[in-house]
Formats: structure tokens, sequence, C-alpha cells
């Protein structure tokens, strides 16, 4: 090395100028951290060559022993909350797996990118999706495919019960054939001849902006329509679906003409 070779400090990146032997070779630092490193208030590290204080730990040793996933613990079983930090960007934003800068690993863009998912972020850091399973294909015990597990429960239930009932029927509210809604389940003559009940499972909550414009476009046409609906959340309702149902399906607890929110 020449002397007064113009070099660049590892640590600030600011630009200085070292005469040959005054400092130990390997520094290449400037004025400030070379009187640190002498005084061994620093130190390199021998596996990645990285500079940090004398007593702390390395930031590859912090990486290197950090858990493969970092989640904070769900209050719902199944549900996974990924965490993304400043130490954990590259990772797959629904299960947390290391990635190469992508948002999905390998694995989950196979098992997801003919889907639509809905995510719940919090604080720009906590990304928790909602539920893997819509838009799935789950088959139920009388032969109907829903889209949910929560759906197929219900089915399930209906089915199990004797209650004649239908997935996604049309229901006509406009003059073409583009003015249908699809409530999830439609039960005939359930209350009585021509005395029909619909059902629909709402299942995310209002954080979502289309789920929501959804709901409010749906909800004012089931009112003007006087259809009887009863109302289920996957929130508050799927813990125990068949007692919930039990409740909301029990005839002497319909209003008719009107919607059941509870």
């Amino acid at each position: 090395m020449a002397e007064n070779e113009k070099l660049t400090c590892p640590i600030c990146g600011e630009a200085t100028y070292m005469v040959y032997g005054k400092y130990p070779r390997k520094d290449k630092l400037c004025g400030t951290h070379s009187r640190k490193f002498m005084q061994k208030e620093i130190e390199q590290c021998p596996d990645c060559g990285k500079w940090h204080n004398v007593g702390e730990e390395c930031e590859c040793k912090r990486q290197s022993s950090s858990p493969e996933l970092l989640e904070e613990p769900a209050q719902e079983e199944g549900t996974k909350i990924v965490i993304i930090n400043e130490e954990n960007k590259s990772r797959c934003i629904t299960c947390g797996k290391k990635t190469d800068g992508l948002l999905f690993c390998g694995s989950c863009y196979k098992k997801y990118h003919n889907k639509e998912l809905l995510f719940r972020i919090k604080g720009c850091s906590s990304v928790e999706l909602l539920d893997e399973d819509y838009e799935g294909r789950f088959t139920c015990k009388d032969g109907h495919v829903v889209k949910s597990k929560s759906e197929r429960e219900i089915d399930n239930y209906l089915f199990e019960k004797g209650i004649p009932h239908a997935y996604e029927k049309e229901l006509p509210y406009g003059k073409t054939k583009k003015e249908t809604l699809h409530p999830d389940f439609y039960l005939p003559h359930y209350l009585g001849k021509d005395k029909h009940v619909y059902i629909e499972h709402w299942g995310y909550d209002d954080n979502n902006r289309d789920y929501t414009k959804t709901k409010k476009f749906k909800m004012p046409i089931y009112e003007k329509l006087g259809i009887t609906l009863i109302c289920t959340y996957e929130k508050n309702d799927t813990n125990d679906i068949e007692a919930t149902l039990d409740r909301k399906l029990n005839k002497e607890n319909i209003d008719e003409n009107t919607i059941n929110y509870k």
C-alpha cells in the first residue's frame, strides 16, 4: 500500500488517508474508528468481516440464531401471524419461511397463486392470513361443493338435520340477468309454504375494503326484498357451529321478512 493512499472506512464510509505502518494495515479505518480499535472498543467479526462493539454479538450471529418463523402467539387455533421487520424482511407473508426477497415462498406460491387471499395487516409489520381456504373447493356430505370449511360445516349440519337446502341459489333483485345475488344457503319453505329462509355466512371482518363493499351492497337489497335472512359470523359462531345453528335456526327465534343479525 502506497503512503497516503486514499481509503474508505468500512464502518462509516468516510474517505481517509492512512500512512503505511501508522495503523494496522487490516483496519483501513478512519481516525475515529482507528482510535476505537486501538482502545479495544470495536472489533471485526472473523466470520463475516463486519465491525461491531466489543462485547456485543455480531449481526451475523443474531441472524443465524433467529428462529425460522417469527410469529406472535395466535389467539385462535390455526391462525398464523408473521412479523416482518428489518431483520426479517425476506420472508413469506403467509407462512414466514425465508425467501429471496419475494412475498411468497415456492410452496405457498404453488398453493395460492390461483386463489384470492385476504390479509389483515397491523402496524405495517404484522401480517395475518385471514383464511387460507377462501375460494377453495370443499365437498360436503351431500355432494355440494362449497368455498370454505365453515360453509362445509353449515352444509353438513343442514344435511344431517334433514333440512332441504341449496348452495348459492340465484336470488334475482332486478330486471336483468346480471342483477342477481347468491346468498350462501337457501332453505325453501323452512317456515311454512312459500316462507323461505336464506343464510349468509360472513367470513371476514370489516377491515377488508372489498369485503365491506360487497356486504354494504348486499344488505340493503336483502332488506328491500323483505327476505328472511339468517346471519352467521366466522369470528363468533364457528367455534361451535352446531350450537349456533341450533339457536339461529330455531323457528321460534326467527323474525320473518327481515335480517336476523344475531
